[in-house]
C-alpha cells in the first residue's frame, strides 16, 4: 500500500471539516434513504407473530424480516463505500451501485466482529462471576440495562474502524481494529466532536424509560443514526487527508 502522510488539519480546517460533514450528511438523499431503511427495519422487528400462527405466515414473516435486514446491510455497505469515492452529496443511485462490490466483504467482516464481541463478552461475564460470585440473572439484568451506553462507548473508542475499512479497503478484522485505535489515539485532542456525535446519544438513551413508546425509540434511532453518518464522513475526510490509498485493493 502506497501512503503519503499529510499534516494534521489546523483548528480552522477542523471546523471546516466538521461543518462540511454535517452539511454533506444533511443534503445527501442516499443517507436519508439508508436512515429510512433503518426505520423500516426497526418497525419490522417490533412486529410479532401470534404464538398459534400457521407455519406459512410464520415462515413468511421470518423471510420478510431477513430480507429487510439484508437490504439494510447492503445499503449501509453501499453508503459506506460511496462516501469514500467522492466529496459530493450522496445519491440513492450511488448507494445502490456501490454496494455490489463490498457487500459480501462487509457482511463477512460484520459476522467476524459479532463473533469476537460475543466471545469477549462471554469471557468477561465468566471472569466476573468467578471473581465476585454474583448471581448470573442479576448480572445479565445489569448488562442489559447498560447495553446501550456500553455499545455507544465501544462505538466511540472504535469510531475510526469502519472509515478505515472502507478508505483503506482493509477488510481484515484485527488489523483494521488495531489501526482504528492508533488513529483515535493520535487524534485524542480532537475527540470531543466525535464524542458528542457518537457517545452522547448512546448515553442519553440510558435516561429513556425501559418501555418507552415506539415513536420515541424511532426518533432516538433516527437522530443517533444521522449523527453517526456525520461522524463517519468526518472520519473519512480525516483519513483521506492523512494518507492517499491506491484504488483497486483486494477486499479479502
Amino acid at each position: 500500500m502506497q501512503e503519503i502522510t499529510r499534516d494534521t488539519p489546523s483548528g480552522q480546517a477542523e471546523g471546516a471539516l466538521r461543518l462540511y460533514a454535517a452539511i454533506r450528511a444533511l443534503l445527501s438523499p442516499g443517507i436519508w434513504f439508508v436512515l429510512a431503511a433503518q426505520m423500516a427495519l426497526l418497525f419490522s422487528l417490533q412486529w410479532r407473530m401470534p404464538a398459534d400462527a400457521a407455519p406459512l405466515p410464520s415462515m413468511l414473516a421470518v423471510f420478510l424480516t431477513a430480507t429487510a435486514l439484508t437490504s439494510f446491510f447492503y445499503l449501509q455497505a453501499g453508503a459506506f463505500h460511496a462516501l469514500t469515492l467522492g466529496r459530493e452529496a450522496l445519491s440513492v443511485t450511488e448507494v445502490i451501485r456501490a454496494g455490489k462490490s463490498v457487500f459480501a466483504s462487509f457482511v463477512w467482516l460484520t459476522l467476524k466482529a459479532g463473533l469476537l464481541f460475543a466471545v469477549t463478552m462471554n469471557v468477561l461475564i465468566l471472569v466476573v462471576l468467578l471473581l465476585t460470585g454474583s448471581d448470573f440473572k442479576d448480572l445479565m439484568q445489569m448488562l442489559s440495562s447498560a447495553f446501550g451506553p456500553m455499545t455507544g462507548l465501544l462505538g466511540f473508542v472504535f469510531v475510526y474502524w469502519i472509515p478505515i475499512v472502507f478508505v483503506r479497503r482493509e477488510f481484515r478484522l484485527l488489523p483494521s481494529l488495531k489501526a482504528s485505535l492508533q488513529v483515535a489515539w493520535s487524534r485524542l485532542a480532537h475527540a470531543t466532536f466525535l464524542a458528542l456525535l457518537v457517545l452522547a446519544p448512546a448515553l442519553a438513551t440510558g435516561f429513556l424509560p425501559a418501555k418507552s413508546p415506539l415513536m420515541v425509540d424511532a426518533l432516538a434511532s433516527l437522530i443517533s443514526g444521522l449523527l453517526g453518518w456525520i461522524a463517519y464522513i468526518y472520519c473519512v475526510d480525516i483519513l483521506q487527508q492523512r494518507r492517499l490509498v491506491t484504488p483497486g485493493e483486494s477486499l479479502s
